[in-house]
């Protein structure tokens, strides 16, 4: 993969070993235990969560959320019905949502982000369809502007 992605790329045992000195994280797994605990992370870390968008489903154990200084989501409401990473360990204590903001919110300057480098943020994505569609579109029509893509036949062939 170093070859082929032209960055250097190195094979770990576990996820412990791959966040060891990570200051970014992705996870985009069907998971639905756990793949990242709270002792595996690294003061400083940032944590996309994109996967595991069931209501009982965890990529992110619940000491990883606890050590978490800022959570922002995609959507409250959808959170709620949809986050387990963060539905399963706000369960005995519901008034942790109460810290939980929208990613709009960040972007608006509406809320603070990050004001040390030692804090550690999670962004829990669910991911929002109305959004994909709308920068779709938008990719879309300046596509079709500068003459990019071509046209392909969905429908012809279905009679």
């Amino acid at each position: 993969m170093s070859e082929r992605l032209s960055i250097n790329v190195y094979p770990v045992d576990s996820a412990a070993a791959a966040v060891r000195n990570a200051q970014i994280v992705s996870t985009a797994t069907t998971a639905s235990r756990p793949v990242l605990t709270g002792e595996d992370l690294p003061a400083g870390i940032h944590i996309n969560a994109i996967g595991a968008n069931h209501a009982h489903k965890q990529e992110l154990d619940a000491a990883a959320i606890a050590k978490a200084n800022l959570i922002f989501v995609d959507s409250i409401e959808q959170s709620t019905q949809e986050a387990g990473d963060l539905i399963i360990p706000f369960q005995q204590h519901p008034e942790r949502w109460n810290a939980v903001h929208e990613l709009a919110q960040l972007v608006a300057a509406q809320v603070p982000g990050r004001t040390s480098d030692s804090q550690i943020t999670l962004f829990k994505s669910n991911g929002i369809a109305a959004w994909d569609l709308a920068v779709a579109v938008k990719v879309y029509h300046r596509a079709k502007e500068k003459g990019l893509g071509r046209d392909l036949p969905f429908y012809s062939s279905m009679s």
